[in-house]
């Protein structure tokens, strides 16, 4: 089966609006009738990497949320759209959000980092969540910036005009002039999504019998990689009902949709700046790292990440404060 890419995508990282972001495309999707799939991170699943994955689901929209550049310049060419965050404020809220909403089901290595957490006061958490959220920061600061077709957001300016941001984002996806889908695409889209359905579990299949064989303790990485099986994300009914029959999103809907998504209905009815440090939605606005670095963050991040911040142009003077 041949590689075909997504119609679009959207790359976001960790504690970047992703989950309020994903639930707009959601709904701009259900509107539309295109495909979306969300994918996290590559070794979740049992692919050698983004290019074979989205071989398999045939998405229209990506949603790659922890989105590493090399992974993504395996693609061809699309149109899609990278929401950063000040990286200071990423800290504060990945540390609120580890110490006590993230579920640990889909990321187990978690439970260890809140226990850490838990067994610390807010100073020390604030330094060891520097250091647990590494990767994330280096998936950023890796980033290519200049990549033709790719939209660059702040997720601090999305959040002071969604409606106006998310108009240029459809407008850029081109899901506001979406071509009319014919029978034919809509039954090879369907082929596809069945050949690579039977792929999966060929390949499944395969690797659960290697694994038996091979003695204990010697089985391959990649035979000991579970993931998760795609299609209960996608059945086919659904597939030919609702993603393979396009309708174009009209202008107008866009405010509607994006009223349904805003902070005080996600938070159960608190207002950006009224805090809950228990809710995945804790308080939704930007400079709030201002009310929980003390010096001692301010220095052990300047000496391990003012670069970046400089580079993203969240500050112009190194020597911040």
């Amino acid at each position: 089966m041949t590689t075909e890419p997504p119609r679009c995508a959207y790359f976001g990282h960790h504690k970047c609006a992703t989950q309020w972001i994903k639930a707009i495309l959601a709904d701009i999707c259900a509107t539309t009738h295109l495909r979306m799939f969300e994918v996290s991170r590559i070794e979740a699943w049992d692919f050698a990497d983004l290019q074979a994955l989205v071989g398999c689901f045939r998405p229209d929209v990506l949603v790659y949320s922890n989105a590493e550049i090399g992974q993504v310049r395996l693609l061809p060419r699309l149109r899609g759209f990278h929401v950063i965050r000040d990286p200071r404020d990423l800290i504060v809220s990945a540390y609120f959000s580890h110490l006590h909403s993230h579920s640990l089901t889909t990321w187990p290595r978690l439970a260890e980092h809140r226990r850490q957490l838990q067994a610390a006061d807010k100073s020390a958490g604030l330094l060891l969540e520097m250091e647990f959220s590494r990767r994330v920061l280096a998936d950023i600061a890796d980033w290519d910036y200049d990549q033709p077709g790719v939209l660059e957001l702040r997720m601090e300016d999305m959040i002071a005009s969604p409606v106006e941001h998310f108009v240029t984002i459809a407008e850029h996806l081109g899901l506001t002039h979406l071509p009319p889908s014919s029978y034919p695409e809509r039954l090879g889209s369907l082929v596809g999504i069945i050949v690579g359905r039977g792929q999966r579990m060929a390949r499944r299949q395969f690797r659960n019998w290697m694994l038996q064989r091979t003695p204990e303790g010697d089985a391959p990485a990649v035979a000991q990689v579970q993931g998760r099986d795609p299609y209960s994300f996608y059945p086919l009914n659904f597939a030919w009902k609702h993603g393979l029959r396009h309708q174009s999103l009209a202008i107008e809907d866009v405010p509607t949709i994006v009223d349904r998504h805003r902070f005080s209905k996600k938070a159960g009815g608190r207002e950006p700046g009224v805090e809950d440090a228990h809710n995945h939605y804790r308080k939704g606005v930007a400079g709030d790292w201002r009310n929980h670095f003390e010096p001692v963050h301010v220095e052990y991040f300047k000496r391990n990440y003012n670069d970046l911040l400089l580079r993203l142009g969240y500050e112009t003077d190194p020597r911040w404060e």
